[in-house]
């Protein structure tokens, strides 16, 4: 790594919601602990996303990179890894564009990790009036977090800060099939060791966060779970569940047989295609000169 690297790299996966992305980015500019990076990666979004970046991250003590590939259709595990391209932290922590993250979100990421473990987070969800209130207003009050009382809250435990008692729930576990990677940290070391996501399960949503798991398991990593500790608060928004199998889900099982370690289409093979849209003096100085 380079010198004077961050301790994380918060990387920020994105398309086409620049409201919710900016509530997400003054999230994060909130945080207890300031040894981290903003890394937003850019699946295709419009003009507007670019200045919902620009006008929120202004004047940011945190360093901060837009970095934005084509639109050629959805193409996650592709733009996680060109966030990790210029990501320069130890430890990489990926989230989405639809969650807002507790104040202690990268202090209780960088608390519970360990060597040969990576972290799967927890979340709440939010009741559309919340949702329809905060992109409305654009801005977080205060240190605002949700009740775990409040009406209409989902999965209302995850709103729940503890992380004395999280520190002894948290138990590495050999393999587990509930992942997501909308809250999930690796360290950089173990990114590499599997290439990173595999482009294999680009062009339709999901498996992709379960193939990457999957491929830590079986290099010998152990996934530790964060309850009552790096929590998010998911905004609400119409979503198309999958209730069919697909060639994603034999590709999956294909992987797991074969007890795969390395993506098919990983970090290591990925083309020239992406480009720095903006980023912060801050950033590129240490960039230039790391």
């Amino acid at each position: 790594m380079r010198a004077g690297s961050p301790q994380a790299s918060i990387i920020i996966s994105t398309y086409n919601w620049p409201a919710a992305l900016s509530l997400v980015l003054r999230s994060a500019l909130s945080q207890s602990e300031s040894d981290f990076e903003l890394i937003i990666a850019d699946d295709g979004s419009k003009p507007e996303t670019a200045e919902a970046v620009a006008s929120t991250l202004a004047g940011s003590p945190i360093p901060w990179c837009h970095v934005r590939q084509e639109d050629t259709g959805f193409r996650q595990s592709r733009v996680r890894n060109l966030g990790v391209r210029h990501a320069r932290g130890t430890l990489l922590i990926f989230v989405d564009h639809d969650v807002l993250l507790h104040r202690d979100f990268v202090a209780d990421h960088l608390r519970f990790n360990r060597p040969e473990t990576f972290l799967v987070g927890k979340r709440c969800f939010l009741p559309a009036a919340e949702s329809e209130r905060l992109i409305a207003a654009g801005r977080l009050e205060g240190s605002w977090w949700p009740a775990a009382w409040m009406a209409g809250l989902e999965n209302r435990k995850n709103a729940v800060h503890l992380p004395m008692i999280g520190s002894w729930l948290a138990r590495p576990k050999t393999f587990q099939t509930a992942l997501r990677g909308c809250n999930l940290s690796a360290r950089r070391e173990d990114f590499l060791r599997v290439d990173g996501f595999d482009e294999l399960y680009d062009g339709v949503w999901g498996r992709e966060d379960s193939d990457f798991c999957y491929r830590l398991f079986h290099t010998g990593r152990r996934c530790r779970n964060l309850w009552f500790a790096g929590l998010q608060a998911h905004l609400h928004h119409r979503t198309v569940k999958r209730t069919q199998r697909d060639h994603l889900d034999d590709e999956l099982d294909r992987m797991r047989a074969e007890r795969r370690e390395r993506a098919v289409r990983g970090f290591s093979q990925m083309d020239g295609e992406g480009r720095i849209v903006a980023c912060s003096a801050e950033f590129r100085e240490q960039t230039a000169t790391g």
